[in-house]
């Protein structure tokens, strides 16, 4: 069966590429695909690094070889990253403006979006500086978030002749508000709850909001999408629906129905710490995203798994506790952590993954413990202050040549047992740093504390200095590891 759809796929791709130009025609200044069949044209992006930029017009019909081509399609990702001034859009032909057509554009305030067209792809108006979006009567589909992710977009309209989609106190959604497919970032008010009437949301419907601090989902939505409430700054708590079968909130916090997975965090939030409900096993995609008031985190016994890009670009977030459980941080999970210092992390933990610290440009101190087998591309880019390493194992972790790009690993220390010292001396990458054993009296500083520590990489200390013999049974803050713990 897979080799039967593989072969229909290349037969429907090459009557693709026999209809369609190979190439893309340049009239203009403007990239077109031209159908010779039909005698339509639809805009592509300009080959190669190109975007377009400045003041664009396109007709409805462009003229090619003494031939006219109706103007019909803007491609995928046509606009993509452009820098315009003004736009117009063909007014009598366009039909249909493809997925990601205007993602990332600048320049413009408004797009005047043509009576003619019925087809808006997923993701095509993604545009920084949008404050307004006029929806004809003419559009009967809108792909998954065809409108969404605009930072400035203020106000979204939709014809009264549309009978398949309309705005309801500034949202757009479908006729029947079954469907949420925008929240405008910059709509003012504070609390919004989500019609019971609707059952799914598209993915980029709250990002970036400005002003919204709380939202009610109700018990008719069963999934929220990865990334839905990205960089979503005011909002400060998710309350789900008693009755909903899917999700559940905790202070705000929004975790799947058997708590087992946190979900959001709130990037709003005001609380300076937190530790997840001691039921998560999984801390999910972008959880903690953007949660720049966060400054400690707890991960409880239980959890085994933090997702990708779970704490990225939480600028305040200073100390993380890893439970033991925890055997897989994905990539980015602490990507552009400002403020992040010291870093241990789980000792069961077997790969450190792509990028997982890149830009925490504050970060001096890492433990890298006994199981880790790799360190992935790009994990300690832009780490510029970092000083010591501590590897405890006694074979040598595979690294990528990018792991500590542009690094002056040769005044970085890296500390690793005793007896692999020459090991890690004649290991590629690892033999450029300056290698130390473990052994050896170190003076670490913690919350502008400085301890000197022998065999630090086991020791339990008192905040004096003093090491003990073995874990603390008493209340009160310790350390271990140049981390901070609390024993409650």
């Amino acid at each position: 069966m897979k080799r039967l759809l593989q072969c229909v796929f290349a037969v429907l791709l090459l009557t693709v590429q026999q209809t369609w130009a190979q190439d893309a025609t340049v009239i203009d200044g403007i990239s077109y695909v031209l159908n010779s069949e039909d005698k339509t044209a639809k805009v592509v992006k300009p080959d190669g690094a190109s975007f377009y930029g400045g003041d664009i017009v396109i007709p409805d019909y462009v003229k090619y070889d003494n031939t006219d081509y109706a103007v019909t399609a803007i491609g995928e990702s046509a606009f993509i990253e452009a820098d315009l001034t003004s736009l117009q859009l063909p007014k009598e032909t366009l039909k249909t403006i493809d997925a990601a057509a205007f993602r990332d554009v600048s320049g413009l305030a408004t797009i005047d979006i043509p009576e003619t067209v019925t087809t808006i792809g997923n993701g095509a108006f993604q545009c920084y500086g949008l404050t307004y979006l006029h929806i004809p009567a003419s559009v009967t589909d809108m792909g998954n978030s065809a409108i969404g992710g605009c930072p400035e977009l203020e106000t979204i309209t939709v014809a009264e002749g549309n009978t398949h989609f309309g705005v309801f106190d500034g949202v757009l959604m479908d006729k029947a508000q079954t469907r949420l497919i925008v929240y405008p970032a910059q709509l003012e008010g504070k609390k919004y709850t989500v019609p019971a009437t609707v059952t799914t949301i598209d993915y980029k419907a709250f990002r970036n909001l400005a002003f919204l601090t709380s939202l009610t989902i109700p018990a008719s939505v069963s999934e929220l999408p990865s990334e839905l409430f990205y960089k979503a700054t005011s909002l400060a708590e998710i309350n789900i629906d008693p009755a909903n079968t899917a999700y559940c909130s905790e202070e705000g916090v929004v975790y799947t129905a058997d708590m087992e997975a946190l979900v959001v965090y709130p990037a709003g939030k005001k609380s300076k710490d937190y530790t997840p409900n001691t039921a998560v096993k999984t801390i999910g995609e972008e959880a903690f995203g953007y949660a720049s008031h966060l400054e400690a985190v707890t991960i409880p016994e239980g959890v085994t798994t933090i997702g990708s890009a779970a704490f990225t670009h939480c600028t305040s977030l200073r100390h993380v506790s890893f439970s033991e459980s925890v055997t897989t941080i994905d990539i980015n999970a602490f990507y552009c952590c400002e403020t992040l210092e010291t870093i241990v992390l789980p000792p069961h933990l077997t790969k450190v993954e792509a990028t997982l610290f890149y830009k925490c440009k504050n970060l001096r101190s890492v433990t890298i413990p006994a199981e880790v087998t790799s360190v992935g591309m790009m994990v300690f880019s832009q780490c510029y202050k970092l000083e010591e390493i501590t590897c405890l194992a006694t074979t040598p972790p595979t690294a990528t040549a990018t792991a500590f790009l542009m690094l002056p690993t040769a005044q970085i220390s890296l500390y690793v047992p005793e007896e692999a010292v020459e090991t890690y001396k004649a290991t590629a990458i690892w033999k450029n740093f300056n290698v130390q054993p473990i052994s050896a009296t170190r003076v670490i500083s913690i919350d502008n504390l400085q301890l000197t520590i022998d065999n630090w990489a086991d020791a339990w200390c008192t905040l004096d200095g003093r090491k003990l013999d073995s874990k603390p049974t008493q209340r009160g803050v310790y350390i271990m590891n140049g981390k901070k713990y609390i024993i409650k």
